[in-house]
Parts: C-alpha cells; structure tokens; sequence
C-alpha cells in the first residue's frame, strides 16, 4: 500500500531504535517463494555453546584475509565471544604465513636461517587480527573436520569450485558454515549446499554482505517497504568497473613457484601455478567477473525486485586477449569475459501490483575504473537513490513532485538534507524545453560507525548460531538469488534472451535429478585450496 504523502498521516518512526535493533533481529527476506522456507525455522536454538564460539577457517587467500580482518574487529568488540581454533589451506606459505604478514609486503616476508637458506618467516596473528588465538594449522579439511571435535562453525573462503565440498564436508561433520559468495561454481551445487544443510539442521549463511550491512538494510526495510519513499521503482543499474592496473595477473617470484609443489596442483585440482593463483579466469573454477564482481550486486536488485523474468547479456575477452602487461609481456590466456554487461526484467514485484515492470541493468569492466567504482542505483517515479559500501557513493535524490515527501521523510528522521553543497544553476542555454531540474540531494540517518564492512554479516552468523537471530543470508534465500546470475554468461554465449523458469529456482528440478547426485561426494580428503 502507498504511503500518503500527507505529512500528517503519518507516525513518527523512531530511527534509533531500529537501528538498535535492526543487527540483532533479521526481519523476512522477500526472495523465498511460497514453496520454500527459511533455513531457520529447522534450526533449533542452540544457547549451550558456553561463552565462547569455537570456529576455523578454510582457505587463507585474499578473501580469507579480509574475514580474519573482520573477525578481528568482532574480537576487539567483545560483544560476541569466540575462538579461532585453526585454520585450514593446502598451500602452506599461505596457510601458515601469508595470513599473518602485512600485505604491503608484497606475499614476501622471508629471512635467512643458520644453514643460508631462504625460509618463511611468520609473525603472530594478533600482531595483525587484533585477539585472534591460532591454535592450529591443516593442510587437510578432513584431518581440520576429524581432529577439531569442540568445532560449532567453519568459514569456507576456498575458490568456488570447492566451495560446495567444504560446505556439504563442514555440514555433515555437525558444524555451522559461513560459505563466501558465489556459494558454488554450479547451481546444482548451491542446491546440493541448501538441502544439506537441511538435512543437517545446521546454519548456512552465503557472504553476501550487504544483506547485513546497516544502511542496505535501513534502505530495503524502512525506507523502500515502510515509505516507499521512490514511489513506484521503474528502474535500476549497478556496476563494478576496475582498472587494468587492478586487474593483472598474480604473478609469483620464482621462490613461491617452487612452493606450489606437484602434490599441491593434485590436491587443488588446478593444471599449473598459473591458473592456481589466478583461478578467476578460468572456467573450470569460477564464472568469471560476473560472479566475482558483480554477484554481490544482482544480489541486491533481487533482494529489492524478487525473481527476474528474463536475462539479456553481451561481453567478451575482448581486451586482454591482444593487450599487454606492464611489463610489455603478452596476457597468459584468460578464458572468461573482461567486460559483461546485462539487462534483467522483473514483473512480480514484492508488494507491487501484479503487471509491473521494473529493469535493471548491470556491468562489469575490468579494463577501466570509470564512473566511480561500485553501486547500484534504483530510480523511481518520486525519487532513486544511490547506494554502495563506500559512504562517499551514498545519496538519495527527489523529483520535483516527490520533494514534498522527501521533506516529510526528513520531519520523521528518515532522511537528512544533504551535507553537499547543491549543484550550480544551468547555464543559460536550454537543450530541451522539457529537460528535468537537477534533484535535490539527501542522506540516509543511518550510519555504518567504525566497524569492517564483512563485521556486521559475520556478527549476524554468530548471533544465530547463538539463537539470538535469523540469518540475514540463509543459504535457500541465497540460492533464489544466484541462481540467475548462474544463466548470465549462457546468455553472453547465446546472444539472445533467456527467460527463467521455475526449474531455475526449485531446490529439485521437475526436469533434473536431485542435485545431491550432481555435487562432488564431499571426501575426509577434501583439500582447502
């Protein structure tokens, strides 16, 4: 129902005290169809864990590093006790040392021993975490999984074809699981992740962070399902454009390459050192920036639109197929797309008339940083808005007719005027008669505060593990979301529009076999790359 834009037909809302509570209580996700049910309500409330939650980590790459940050933070807070008990890589330089040195140090940090060889030289963890206690190292998730028996979770941070054997191994051993986004290479996998948590009754929260980010939450919550304060959303657009300085390969000195050693390669399932440190690239293993980049995005225009109609896209390896380094080498062979750039249509709408349509379009590049990084913006009838991780990339915008809502919005504290000076006046010549009057601008009254970005999802995971919360990413939800993404680049190959079916969504396909049989069999073995 539309809100009237009478301000007086409307209650104060206390902004502070959902704020307060908005951390702590996950309300409805609006992705789950009728037939599907939150992963929550199979599990119990589970009080007993004592005072402190005892977890490890799975790959200790980049992304592993960024959740160590922000476990850090969580530690620092001391609002949520727990303990890293170990942590688990098949790589040892990265298991046991890169998770511990400084990034500015370029993957190095070596020292000389008695005997003149060049050996690794790890620091302590809390020298950069903040309290982490690291008790443990595996090179093996089973020997992590068998030998880790006061486990309650795992966070799976390996690259995305093994996301859904480390998930289904750490769910069948008993144990809760944060899985980094996407949550699988295939959507036969992320099925195979859903119905096994079920079947375990344990948590599955996908790393899509946003879900749990304070503002995305104010903005979806109150903002767009209390105020409707963009009126009718006819369109939305996002992107994540990044340079070519930003997108080069990992190259490896010559001592790292012989650490990748043959039986590391068998155990990651990976050909040569190359693809095991750029695994990004290439089919085999991920889907490309698409996923990489861009999943976290198309999260949030299904999170606001629901399911999607269709999918229009087109991109290519157009780029660094001919280019060169910057060293003036030629580009080792890529196999995924360097720019994708896509249309979705929705047209059931949460809490829209049926018949609506909205569209939103997407791109990744991966050859320029134009335009300002990454955001998405919704556009409606009385207003867009917006919105990123970056609090500079933040702003909400009226149309002349929805000024005077915007101005109630602000009598009830739900907006600011904005702290940026307004734009200049146009310039005397007019291109069009009917050209819009530059917008006014306003800021959201909600606030991030001082903690790490990944803090407030990881927090969210914690508390539910604790029967304190519902998650903000529950596996099913997270599953209604990727799914099309995973049909994104079959439309770049097609080069045609696909329309989605509920097959697409459903956790067992009428026209598949369970995916159960479709997901590798999760082996005591399994190695966390």
């Amino acid at each position: 129902m539309e809100t009237s834009n009478n301000p007086s037909a409307g209650t104060a809302f206390n902004r502070r005290r959902f704020l307060a509570t908005s951390a702590l209580l996950g309300t409805g996700l609006v992705l789950a169809p009728r037939t599907l049910h939150a992963q929550n309500a199979s599990v119990p409330s589970n009080r007993n864990l004592g005072n402190a939650i005892n977890i490890a980590l799975v790959g200790a790459g980049a992304q592993g590093q960024v959740l160590l940050t922000s476990l850090g933070g969580v530690a620092n807070s001391g609002a949520i006790p727990f303990r890293l008990k170990a942590i688990c890589d098949i790589w040892p330089h990265q298991g046991k040392a890169a998770v511990l040195r400084e990034r500015a140090n370029g993957w190095e940090n070596t020292r000389t021993d008695a005997e003149g060889k060049t050996v690794e030289a790890p620091r302590p963890l809390n020298a950069y975490y903040g309290d982490l206690s690291l008790e443990h190292y595996y090179q093996d998730i089973g020997d992590l999984l068998e030998k880790e028996k006061d486990l309650d979770a795992i966070f799976v941070a390996t690259p995305d074809h093994w996301h859904a054997r480390h998930t289904i191994a750490g769910l069948e051993a008993g144990k809760h699981v944060y899985c980094e986004k996407m949550m699988a290479r295939t959507a036969d996998e992320g099925r195979a992740m859903v119905l096994a948590a079920g079947k375990a009754k344990k948590l599955l929260q996908i790393g899509h962070q946003r879900r749990s980010n304070p503002n995305y939450r104010y903005v979806q919550n109150i903002l767009l399902q209390k105020y409707k304060f963009l009126g009718r959303i006819t369109n939305a657009s996002g992107q994540w454009n990044r340079g070519v300085r930003q997108s080069q390969d990992i190259e490896l000195s010559k001592g790292l390459l012989r650490t990748i050693t043959k039986d590391i390669l068998k155990r990651s399932e990976m050909d040569n050192p190359h693809e095991f440190r750029n695994w990004r690239w290439f089919k085999k293993y991920s889907n490309g920036p698409i996923s990489d980049l861009g999943a976290h995005q198309i999260d949030i225009f299904n999170w606001v639109f629901g399911r999607p109609r269709s999918v229009i896209a087109a991109g290519g390896n157009d780029y660094y197929s001919t280019a060169r380094d910057a060293k003036g080498n030629p580009y080792k062979p890529r196999e995924w797309y360097d720019n994708v750039m896509c249309i979705f249509d929705y047209d059931h709408i949460p809490d829209r008339p049926v018949g609506e349509v909205a569209r939103a379009y997407y791109q990744v590049l991966t050859t320029t940083s134009n335009g300002g990084g990454y955001f998405e913006t919704f556009m409606g009838d009385r207003g867009s808005l917006k919105i990123s991780e970056t609090a500079a990339n933040i702003k909400a915008y009226s149309e002349t007719d929805g000024k005077p809502y915007f101005d109630f919005l602000v009598s009830q504290d739900a907006l600011s005027p904005s702290r940026v000076a307004a734009a200049p006046p146009p310039s005397d010549g007019i291109a069009d008669a009917r050209a819009s009057a530059a917008p006014e601008g306003f800021d959201l009254t909600s606030r991030l505060g001082s903690k790490y970005i990944h803090q407030f999802h990881i927090e969210n995971f914690f508390r539910a593990i604790r029967g304190e919360a519902k998650l903000n990413c529950d596996g099913a939800h997270a599953f209604q979301s990727e799914a099309p993404i995973f049909r994104i680049n079959e439309a770049v190959e097609a080069e045609k529009r696909l329309f989605f079916t509920d097959d697409d969504f459903a956790l067992v396909p009428s026209q598949k076999d369970k995916p159960a049989d479709a997901a590798p069999a999760p082996a005591a073995s399994a190695p966390a790359a």
